[in-house]
This record gives structure tokens, C-alpha cells and sequence, in this order.
């Protein structure tokens, strides 16, 4: 008599582990958990073949990368409608990605593989999910290392293969900015960073990367605030690449600017020349407001002077545009008193700059030369003694030629620096003591409002010498007489 066809026995531990059981054994119990069985990664044919032929098959099955790769593939088959309904039932339906979202189309959403690969880790954690090994047995949380049965990789291989998914779905339309980032930054916690850096130039993340070298990762962790890492995709490759040529191997101090200084640096500086003419007093400029005050001074182009300058000598000519700037121009007619007009406050910042532009303006000769003299000495001899609130009493104005509806020019300022520097009685002291509170402040407010009354009422002509007039009369001594010692 023919025999009966064997059945295919089952392995001890598949038969304790049906596709489906309550999680804590009770049949009552309406939390339930999947059972990724070593047979969820066969294909069809595989399936079907008698016990003796299926295990060797299987073996070669998961040998090669690919092969593992499609094995893996018929797992998460298997395993996306039940991570569906769990996303829904901890979540509903507000708060769902993949709730009603077909697979195919997941596979192309890198929020949905994120929420996939979370809620599967939650899953697994809660012991709602359970994994075997090649042997059959149940692998525990702690080995995530460790070959699974149905695919042969590891759960850790596993997800890093849909991380690297989602990544290439963040970067689809900046595949080239994909190319400079590090592949240590691909993890599934730096998801949402990446999402914010796939915005960014690629030449200028490359330039970004190069320039902080292994600080690079830090701006991927918790370390650096979402808001910096906003900012920092606004950034043009020539910003950071001037940023490192100027800072050098420090130029990972960028990590430490507030998400407000970084926004306002990507947005102030128009070319390369601006931010390596200022050099390290950059570190000086410490508000955004001061980055905007010192962007607005004056940059000019100089590509076809440069050029004619070359043509004479018979170089080659320059084919990138070059750019000259007031910045250039104030640290070399101040000198080592460049730091302290870099330090004072905006307004300040930004009226040097509008005083430097009119001065351009004069017709070459002794009028212009002496208002140049003039600035110098006003930055040389008061400028590190003046407060804000000094500055601002001062009102200085940007005009060349007195106007009455203005403040002192840079001429009349000086006069009356050096008609209270050389006031006996006054002097040094009240410099380094006076100005510095709020009554010496008052007290120079009050002597520039006398000088401008008389002025107005024609007692004294502007073009007169203002220092003369305060250190040999008294005529402007109200405001300041209480500070004369005797």
C-alpha cells in the first residue's frame, strides 16, 4: 500500500510561536503580538518544497547581500499592516503617517519609513513583536547585532538599510549635498537634521564639513540647536570658505554663535573680501545688528582696474570678480584703533561707514586729507573712552559740511574732545571718570546743546577753533563747571 505524503515538521520553537498569540499567554488577552517566523523571508517556490530540500535552499538563500536584502523584503511585507495598526492604535488617526498609506508608497516617504522603523523598536521593546534566530529561538532586545533567522541579517543591518532609504528620499532633489556628508551621520536620530541640511548648497555644506572636520558630526546631536542648524543652511560657500581661511582650525568657534549671529553672518556679507578684510575682529562684532552695520559699508567692484593693472605688467588677467572694501580701507587708516571702531555699537559702526562714503565723495586734496586726519585722531585719542550713551550724546554726523539740521561733524567733535582734554581742571580725569556715568554723559549732552544754541544764535561760527574757545573761556562752562576742580 503507498505511503501517505509526509507532512512538513515544524521546528519546536515555530510550533510555540504561531504567527499570531497573546502576548502574555492568556487567549483572553486582546494585546497581541507577531511572530516573525524564519519562513516569513521564503519566496513562494521555497515554500512549497519538501522539508529536505527547503532547509538547504534557504541556507544559500541568505549567503549573499541581495539575497538577504530580497528575504528582508518579504518581512516587512509581512510585518507594515501590523506596525499599521499599532501607529493607529497608540496614536489614531490625527497623528497617523502610515495608517492608511499603501507600502510602495511608504517605501518612497522618509517620514513614513521613520515612523515604521519607531514604531517597530516600540514594538519589539514591548515584546508585541517577536524575532528568531537562525536556530529558531526568540531574540531578545540587547542583541541587536546578532543574524536573524528570517533574513540573516541583523536587526541593526536590517534598519540601517531603510534609514539609508529614507536619507536618499530627504536628499532626492540635492543628491549632490548627499555626496558630502559622512556616512556616520545616516542614523535614524539624525532624520530630522538631515531633513533641515538637504536644504543647504551642496558646494557649501561640502565647504561647512571640510572647514569644522571632526566637530562636523557635532552639529547632528543635541549639542547644537535646530534653530543654528536653520541658519547654517543659509550660509554661501564662499562665507564658510573665507570663514577657514581667516580662522583656520578654529573656525569650529561657529558651533558657539547664537542661531540669531548665524542668520544675521549668512545674510550680511555680499563677498569673500568683506569677511577676510575684517579678519579675526570679526570675534569683535558681537551682535547680529553689528554684523548688519558693518556689512552696509561700502563695497566696490576693482575686477577691471585690477585687470589693467595686470594687462601693464603683462599677467594674465583675473577671470573672477575682485572687490575692494571700506573695511580694507578703515583698517589700514586707523591701524592698530581698527579693533576699538569694530567694538563700539551699531549706529556708531554704521556712521563710520556713511562718514567713509561721503569722504570719497571730496575732490583729491588738503579739505579731504585734513577730515581723514581728523577721523584718526578722534578714533586714536577718544574713541576707547566713549560709553554708547557718550556716543550717542555725540550725535555725530556723516556730513562733510556743517548742516544745522544735523550733528557736529567729525571736525567739531574733535575741537570739543580736545577743548575738554586740554580745559585745565578737566582733562584726562574727566575721560576716565566723568564720562563713563550717566551724569558725565549728561554733562557733555548739555555742553553740545550750548554750542549749537550759540551757533545758531550766530555767538560762535562753526568754522571757528572750538577746542581755543573752551579751554580759554567759560563760555561753555555751564554743563561741565562742576567738574572743573580747581
Amino acid at each position: 500500500m503507498a505511503k501517505k505524503n509526509a507532512k512538513k515538521p515544524v521546528p519546536k520553537d515555530e510550533k510555540r510561536q504561531p504567527d499570531s498569540e497573546p502576548s502574555n499567554g492568556n487567549k483572553s488577552s486582546n494585546r497581541q503580538r507577531l511572530v516573525i517566523r524564519i519562513e516569513d523571508g521564503d519566496s513562494d517556490f521555497l515554500r512549497v518544497l519538501p522539508f529536505g530540500l527547503s532547509k538547504p535552499m534557504r541556507s544559500l538563500t541568505v549567503r549573499g547581500q541581495s539575497a538577504r536584502k530580497t528575504r528582508l523584503e518579504r518581512v516587512v511585507r509581512k510585518l507594515y499592516p501590523f506596525l499599521q495598526k499599532l501607529e493607529g492604535a497608540a496614536l489614531g488617526n490625527d497623528q497617523s503617517i502610515i495608517g492608511s498609506m499603501p507600502m510602495a508608497d511608504a517605501l518612497k516617504n522618509d517620514r513614513a519609513i521613520e515612523r515604521c522603523i519607531k514604531v517597530f523598536e516600540v514594538a519589539w521593546q514591548l515584546d508585541l513583536l517577536v524575532i528568531v534566530s537562525p536556530q529558531g529561538k526568540k531574540i531578545g532586545t540587547g542583541k541587536r547585532t546578532a543574524p536573524t533567522g528570517p533574513c540573516g541579517m541583523s536587526v541593526a543591518e536590517a534598519e540601517q538599510i531603510y534609514v539609508d532609504r529614507a536619507v536618499n528620499a530627504i536628499f532626492a532633489n540635492n543628491k549632490e549635498a548627499l555626496q558630502r556628508l559622512p556616512a556616520e551621520v545616516r542614523s535614524l536620530d539624525t532624520l530630522p537634521r538631515l531633513r533641515i541640511l538637504s536644504a543647504m548648497s551642496a558646494v557649501a555644506l561640502g565647504e561647512l564639513r571640510m572647514r569644522l572636520g571632526a566637530r562636523f558630526n557635532a552639529i547632528m546631536t543635541d549639542a547644537i540647536s535646530e534653530n543654528w542648524l536653520n541658519a547654517v543652511t543659509h550660509l554661501k560657500a564662499f562665507q564658510i570658505r573665507a570663514l577657514g581661511e581667516t580662522f583656520g582650525p578654529a573656525t569650529s568657534e561657529i558651533l558657539e554663535w547664537s542661531a540669531q549671529y548665524m542668520y544675521a553672518f549668512t545674510q550680511a556679507f555680499t563677498v569673500q573680501e568683506q569677511i577676510r578684510d575684517l579678519g579675526l575682529e570679526l570675534r569683535l562684532l558681537t551682535t547680529p545688528e553689528a554684523l548688519d552695520a558693518i556689512a552696509s559699508w561700502e563695497v566696490r567692484d576693482v575686477t577691471e582696474r585690477v585687470n589693467e593693472e595686470l594687462r601693464k605688467r603683462g599677467r594674465k588677467t583675473v577671470e573672477t570678480q575682485q572687490y575692494e572694501t571700506d573695511i580694507s580701507v578703515f583698517r589700514t587708516m586707523l591701524g592698530g584703533d581698527f579693533p576699538t571702531l569694530i567694538r563700539q555699537p551699531a549706529p556708531t559702526i554704521r556712521s563710520f561707514g556713511n562718514l567713509l562714503r561721503n569722504i570719497r565723495q571730496m575732490p583729491a586734496g588738503q579739505p579731504r586729507t585734513d577730515i581723514i586726519e581728523q577721523v584718526k585722531t578722534f578714533c586714536d585719542r577718544y574713541l576707547s573712552y566713549m560709553t554708547a550713551d557718550a556716543l550717542q550724546a555725540l550725535d555725530i554726523s556723516t556730513e562733510i559740511e556743517p548742516d544745522d539740521t544735523a550733528g557736529p561733524t567729525i571736525p567739531e567733535i574733535v575741537g570739543i574732545m580736545n577743548g575738554i582734554w586740554g580745559k585745565p581742571g578737566l582733562g584726562r580725569i574727566f575721560f576716565e571718570q566723568h564720562l563713563q556715568r550717566k551724569d558725565g554723559v549728561a554733562a557733555l549732552r548739555g555742553l553740545l546743546d550750548d554750542y549749537r544754541d550759540m551757533v545758531k544764535r550766530g555767538s560762535i561760527q562753526r568754522k571757528q577753533d572750538i577746542a581755543t574757545i573752551i579751554i580759554s573761556s567759560s563760555v561753555l562752562d555751564r554743563a561741565i563747571s562742576r567738574y572743573i576742580s580747581a
